[in-house]
């Protein structure tokens, strides 16, 4: 599907996107009530949603099954952090299960596009 020198780059953007992901998620929180209501949820979402499709991009050969426990282990480390190095955020189970949506959903999409890109360059 991509040059192996293409899934280099989406390494490197997978990368970065951790990065920015471990700041948001370890940065102070807000003191200001959320706009949206849930909108923590809808930014876990997101964050894992990204850093899903990156992961795919970057390692197309990674059976999906690896790459959602790779997440998920993303989860609970980033959620245990959040409780021991940060004074004003706690741990939720409620983040971690919006987190593990966002990859999944992500991930199979990912890989729907994947096997219809497959099957048409095939064709």
């Amino acid at each position: 599907m991509f040059k192996p020198r293409m899934t280099h780059w989406f390494a490197l953007l997978a990368l970065l996107w951790w990065g920015f992901s471990l700041y948001m998620l370890l940065k102070p929180a807000s003191t200001e009530p959320a706009l949206i209501p849930y909108f923590d949820k809808i930014g876990h979402f997101g964050l894992f949603a990204v850093q899903s499709v990156l992961l795919t991009l970057a390692l197309p050969q990674q059976p999906w099954p690896r790459l959602l426990l790779m997440l998920a282990l993303w989860a609970v480390l980033s959620e245990t952090l959040q409780g021991m190095l940060t004074a004003d955020r706690s741990p939720e189970l409620a983040d971690a299960l919006a987190d593990m949506l966002g990859a999944a959903c992500a991930l199979w999409a990912a890989r729907q596009l994947q096997c219809t890109l497959s099957s048409s360059s095939g064709a």
